[in-house]
């Protein structure tokens, strides 16, 4: 599962020019496409004697790798810098776009993008025969615990014995849901979630909402009315909700990091004043829209970055420099300096600011 990589650990690693060689793999008929793509890298490095010998001892590394590896289903990362004697892969269930990036760390940016869009979140199920309890981690739903309920259907019975019936099966329903309750209050000490979606029968849901604590009421962000029996239509209103509040905090964050700029507060717009943001450690939260494609310069002499395009290096004059991709630069610096990265549709505040935005610590 992509939630269980260590995005933090990858960014730390660095080798000398480009030594890195990042692998994305949709499935494994994407290998078939493989050589062509290896042919070009092949052929724009070839002026360039070092880069060359790291490119193919990595792919004698990746090779290796796929050879012993038993790939039939699902997608692959994998990052091999020969250098450093290092090489890491990772499976997991989401698609991704088949991908050769050369360079002197891991390319990170397309597991960074699939952690933002599928936060963990937790799904309530739940009718009046029964509720199951669900963490969500990669898109995909690990059933945690089911809580029985037994809740007898509404009956016709005349009077006393009616409001006796009537109050039995209220009390039932309360201790229903304070069970089911009590199972999302022992997950939240064990994992971390950032939403609740509850689904189900309209009286068994408004049961459990009316005992949810203040700390879970706060993270409880939809309650869809579904038939329980039609499974795959419950879950595709439970995944609607999820990413509807997604965009929603996307919207929020822009709105945020708005406001703060037009009264000259803790706010950067634009490639260049995030870079020079990031640099120095003063990024909050960074906003970029998922389309965002911004080329950024790094020397090779003094290793310094740029967001702008130069002939010489502002800081030591060298010609020596090369073209990066400026967002995975950002992530990474966001990594490191314990800083949350946030990817979004396009908004069109953002998209006219440089389709990068950060909200600063200070």
């Amino acid at each position: 599962m992509f939630h269980k990589i260590d995005l933090e650990a990858l960014a730390e690693l660095s080798g000398p020019e480009r030594a890195f060689v990042s692998l994305y793999l949709s499935g494994p008929d994407s290998l078939d496409s493989l050589d062509a793509r290896i042919r070009k890298v092949r052929g724009l490095l070839e002026e360039n004697a070092d880069e060359t010998e790291h490119f193919e001892e990595n792919l004698k590394l990746v090779r290796k790798f796929l050879a012993d590896y038993d790939f039939t289903a699902g997608s692959l990362a994998i990052f091999s810098c020969w250098a450093l004697e290092f090489l890491q892969g990772y499976s997991f269930e989401k698609e991704v776009a088949d991908l050769l990036w050369i360079d002197s760390s891991p390319y990170i940016r397309p597991l960074a993008e699939l952690q933002d869009k599928y936060e963990n979140f937790v799904v309530v199920l739940a009718d009046n025969t029964e509720t199951h309890v669900y963490l969500v981690t990669s898109a995909t739903p690990l059933e945690q615990e089911t809580v029985k309920g037994h809740i007898k259907n509404h009956v016709r019975k005349g009077g006393w014995s009616q409001k006796r019936y009537a109050r039995r099966r209220e009390n039932a329903l309360d201790h229903y849901a304070k069970d089911v309750v009590g199972v999302l209050e022992e997950l939240e000490k064990r994992r971390e979630f950032e939403y609740i979606v509850l689904a189900g029968s309209e009286e068994t849901m408004q049961a459990i909402r009316a005992e949810l604590p203040q700390n879970l009421i706060d993270k409880l962000v939809g309650a869809e009315p579904v038939d329980l029996h039609q499974e795959g239509e419950a879950w595709e209103g439970v995944f609607e909700v999820f990413f509807e509040e997604e965009r929603r905090h996307d919207r929020d964050l822009w709105d945020l990091i708005k406001a703060e700029s037009l009264r000259s507060g803790r706010a950067a717009l634009g490639p260049q004043e995030v870079l020079e943001a990031a640099a120095v450690g003063r990024v909050e939260r960074l906003l970029v829209t998922r389309d965002a494609r911004i080329a950024g310069q790094r020397c090779r002499e003094c290793e310094n970055l740029f967001a702008e395009a130069e002939e010489n290096c502002p800081v030591c004059e060298s010609d020596s420099l090369f073209t990066v991709d400026l967002v995975e630069e950002l992530v990474e610096l966001m990594l490191l300096s314990d800083a949350q990265t946030e990817f979004t549709d396009p908004i069109g505040g953002l998209s006219k600011s440089g389709r990068v935005a950060a909200l600063l610590r200070y």
